[in-house]
């Protein structure tokens, strides 16, 4: 737009996206060339500062991200259809995550001019430099070979500041590609003309296109770029929703004192789950069949509830255990959790129609009916084929909702933005499945005693199925790229709790169900840390991916003794991040077993 002899279109949208610094319609005006100043000139303002700092805080891009895109779509979108043969002039100061956002979001079918902002004069304009050299960008460097393996690549773009590579390798250790695309003298007021930032813009889109054709393996890049703001709206159209995979980008934080001083932010291009294969007719009819069995299950159920309503048992722990004597481990809390009766069991019904529930699993109102969508079951089937773990592990998971519906008052409504409360989730969840377990483990016993005989083993195998459970709501994609941290929780907490019931049935075969009891009324303290904390609409996540976890370590609280283990030959830590990534429990509690040993003496 520096050019005196451009010919004025019929109109301009003249776009800003302030963040650092604001600019005012007539500000905007006075930047455009003097032929410009007087054409149609309609003014959007995209103004997420407040989102965006929020972002930069809290490590959380989904809001601004979302809300980026609803603004776009709300006013600059109507207007780019009705004035298709308007440029836009783009005055940006935002975050460089939100600008190449931004870019991708306005493609480059219709014509984008920039204009800076100046950091040594301080104004919106190209600063032309008489007798300076041009601008020049340094030869890009790609492998002349083709390779197919999996994996991701990494793109540094330099033009205000040179990227370190060795700093991104921090947070992308194993690439399998690293491509620089920089000038030979960045500089924050290092482009005194657009043409230069199309070359650099070129490139990009260039070497996007070769990854894509000569690397189909890479399924991410990561884009590291220390540009200014319009050059990053530049990057970001280059980006083909059809063509490219998605891209990482990042956040640098300049003050970071640990940790990698590049911060992933938003994701552009994200690719939408592919559709999942329709299901055969066979994984169909064993849904039904696992529905029709729940209704019969959902009987038996009724007939224990039906118990108390003539029993002087005081409280669910003395209905189901009285004849095993008090039960001390169970107090405080445990005894404020219902009895069968006192929960909306006998008002509910199993619905065995229907096969598509959006949430997979939900007890849905007004007419309580238990709903369970076909493609869980078919996940379920998977992890468990055999029918009767299939019951059994539905079971658990109808009688896990039940003690939800008590005093826990756990319900649809209360458990909005529920995830914003992981240590109170983990608790509740905890005594939920131990209530649970121990209604199987009653159901069981009235109908087939010799099944509960050896009560470790009997509980080792519904702990067994109910983390295969757990999982099948998780296994719906490739590999785990992260994890809520309470769910990561949950499964250790049940794999440290299936080896206390390891090692008991090792030292006592057929041991007691008092010492099983002892066992369950504890919840472990064990927590993880190492993987990068991600955020997300208020929910906590761990980044699994190897490149995003810092020093590994398991901390348990046990008897009144911290014990910290790190990585060792008898502790694969990373063998139980790639368990986790991979939804393998039994890799999990394979790696975990060194660390109990030397916890539980």
């Amino acid at each position: 737009m520096n050019q005196k002899n451009l010919q004025p279109p019929k109109g301009l949208i003249l776009l800003s996206q302030p963040e650092q610094l604001r600019i005012e319609p007539a500000q905007m005006v006075d930047a455009l060339p003097e032929t410009f100043r007087t054409l149609h000139h309609p003014v959007v303002e995209l103004d997420l500062a407040e989102f965006a700092r929020e972002a930069i805080q809290t490590l959380d891009w989904s809001k601004v991200q979302r809300a980026l895109e609803e603004q776009f779509h709300q006013h600059l979108a109507p207007l780019r259809t009705k004035h298709p043969d308007y440029p836009i002039v783009y005055f940006g100061s935002a975050p460089i995550p939100l600008a190449v956002q931004l870019g991708f979001l306005i493609e480059t079918w219709q014509q984008v001019m920039i204009i800076p902002h100046h950091h040594t004069r301080r104004l919106w304009a190209w600063v032309p430099e008489p007798g300076r050299p041009s601008t020049r960008l340094l030869p890009v460097s790609m492998p002349s070979e083709r390779d197919r393996s999996p994996g991701e690549a990494v793109i540094r773009v330099s033009t205000s500041h040179v990227v370190d590579p060795q700093v991104t390798r921090r947070a992308v250790p194993d690439a399998l590609l690293e491509v620089d695309i920089t000038l030979e003298h960045p500089s924050e007021d290092a482009f005194t003309r657009e043409e230069e930032m199309l070359e650099v813009a070129k490139a990009f889109r260039e070497t996007l296109n070769d990854i894509g054709d000569r690397f189909q393996g890479i399924h991410r890049v990561h884009l590291f770029a220390s540009v200014q703001p319009g050059m990053a709206l530049l990057l970001g159209a280059q980006i083909s929703k059809t063509m490219h995979p998605p891209v990482q980008t990042y956040q640098y934080a300049r003050h970071a004192q640990t940790g990698p001083y590049h911060v992933p932010a938003v994701v552009v291009n994200r690719q939408p789950q592919p559709e999942p294969a329709p299901l055969t007719s066979e994984e169909q009819t064993r849904a039904s069949a696992d529905r029709e069995y729940l209704a019969r299950d959902l009987d038996r159920m009724n007939g224990l509830a039906a118990r108390w309503k003539s029993s002087s048992a005081k409280g669910w722990i003395e209905g189901l255990l009285a004849e095993f004597g008090k039960q001390p481990d169970f107090s405080g809390p445990w005894k404020h959790l219902p009895t069968l009766i006192d929960t909306p069991l006998l008002r509910t019904k199993v619905d065995v129609p229907t096969g598509v529930v959006e949430d997979s699993f939900r007890l849905a109102p007004p007419n309580n009916h238990w709903q369970i969508d076909d493609r869980w079951l078919a996940r379920l089937a998977r992890r468990l084929p055999d029918a009767s773990d299939r019951q059994r592990a539905l079971r658990l998971l109808v009688l896990h909702e039940l003690a939800h519906r008590g005093p826990q008052s756990l319900t649809r409504t209360s458990s909005r933005e529920i995830g914003r409360f992981p240590k109170v989730l983990e608790e509740i969840d905890f005594q939920a499945d131990v209530w649970a377990m121990l209604h199987e483990y009653e159901l069981t016993r009235l109908l087939n005693p010799s099944q509960v005989e050896d009560a470790p083993k009997f509980f080792m195998g519904l702990v067994r199925v109910a983390t295969e459970g757990m999982w099948a709501f998780d296994d719906n994609g490739p590999a785990m790229r992260e994890i809520q941290i309470r769910r990561l929780n949950r499964y250790l907490i049940w794999y440290w709790e299936y080896l206390h019931l390891e090692r008991l049935d090792a030292r006592s075969a057929g041991g007691s169900l008092k010492a099983v009891l002892s066992i369950l009324a504890q919840r472990p303290t064990i927590e993880l840390a190492g993987p990068t904390i991600l955020t997300h609409d208020g929910r906590v996540f761990f980044a699994l991916e190897p490149g995003r976890v810092r020093a590994p370590e398991l901390a348990i609280y046990h008897e009144g003794q911290l014990r910290r283990h790190g990585p060792r030959p008898d502790f694969p830590i990373d063998a139980l991040l790639e368990g986790v990534r991979e939804r393998d429990g039994a890799k999990i509690l394979d790696s975990l077993r060194g660390a109990f040993e030397q916890t539980v003496r």
